[in-house]
């Protein structure tokens, strides 16, 4: 299969994740957000008032940012974790049990943790566009008149990359890219997860080889391996994904990753670390098995090959 293949599929599984995410993320981020959480009780209302005050589109703030460089991501993770499994079974000391399609899950892991580093000097800036331009709370209303405070910062992704950088440099668009990077070595456990409950499926089914491709999986069963992938890999890394947002929410405030956390544990207690996670979770199973199911059947539009994990899980996002 060729690498275009792959790449338009990862695209295609990108950007049903993200569509079906997105809204839900907008809430994340703003129940993390120390200036409006407290404008919010709770996931539901949270929602509710997003709708009320800004519409339905409200919920899409900032998707343009990451949906412009989906498939970017996805190329660079799809190839970065074949790239280490192949890696570490050219230079493996010890014999392999595993053949090229079912690496040992130890190798998964690892892979999955080095794609997730490399792809983080990717999302830092993506991330921080998108959180600055969730953050804008402008109120839309039938009133042409609005007041400064409700003229929003930033009129698009672009606008507010150039911002940033014209404030601050490079260094400024990479803010917040230690806990980015904690955050995304959560693709370790995910591809882990998504690894044992696929095979787990596979050896269920009648016939004598269990070790077929993950287009073997029929669509209930991708569905419930890539929805519970994504939920253990932000439960694994949700505490990162706190810090990171607060980071990027107001880069100037906080001197790093220690004086952040340590900023929001005295101020609001431990709780703020799981704060928005409910949130999470309910975006986290619908997106990522979105992700799996359009991948997967987008592959078998181009031809009946193998299907790794990491193809169909690049777009984690927040």
């Amino acid at each position: 299969m060729s690498t275009w293949a792959h790449f338009y599929a990862g695209t295609i599984a990108g950007l049903a994740g993200l569509s079906v995410g997105h809204p839900f993320d907008t809430v994340k981020v703003r129940l993390q957000s120390r200036e409006l959480a407290a404008r919010y009780n709770g996931t539901w209302n949270c929602l509710v008032t997003i709708v009320k005050q800004e519409k339905f589109l409200g919920l899409y703030k900032g998707m343009t940012s990451p949906a412009a460089g989906v498939a970017a991501i996805n190329a660079l993770v799809f190839g970065a974790y074949g790239y280490f499994i192949e890696f570490q079974q050219r230079h493996s000391i010890l014999p392999s049990k595993h053949d090229a399609t079912q690496p040992s899950l130890s190798n998964v892991f690892i892979a999955g943790m080095a794609a997730g580093t490399v792809t983080s000097f990717v999302t830092g800036p993506m991330e921080l566009v998108k959180i600055q331009l969730q953050n804008q709370t402008h109120i839309t209303t039938n009133i042409n008149r609005a007041s400064p405070a409700a003229i929003p910062k930033f009129t698009g992704p672009i606008d507010c990359l150039m911002k940033i950088y014209r404030r601050g440099g490079i260094r400024a668009c990479y803010a917040g890219l230690t806990p980015t990077v904690l955050r995304e070595i959560s693709f370790g456990p995910y591809f882990v997860t998504f690894e044992v409950i696929s095979r787990l499926l596979r050896s269920l089914q009648p016939g004598p080889n269990h070790h077929g491709a993950d287009e073997d999986l029929t669509g209930w069963q991708v569905v419930l391996a890539g929805g519970s992938a994504g939920i253990m890999a932000w439960c694994s890394t949700y505490a990162a994904d706190v810090l990171k947002t607060r980071i990027q929410s107001e880069p100037t405030r906080y001197r790093g990753v220690i004086d952040c956390a340590r900023q929001c544990y005295r101020e609001e207690g431990w709780r703020i670390f799981f704060r928005g996670l409910n949130a999470t979770i309910v975006r986290a199973f619908p997106s990522n098995a979105a992700t799996f199911v359009a991948y997967t059947w987008t592959m078998k539009l181009f031809a009946p090959v193998s299907v790794t994990a990491a193809a169909a899980s690049v777009t984690l996002q927040e």
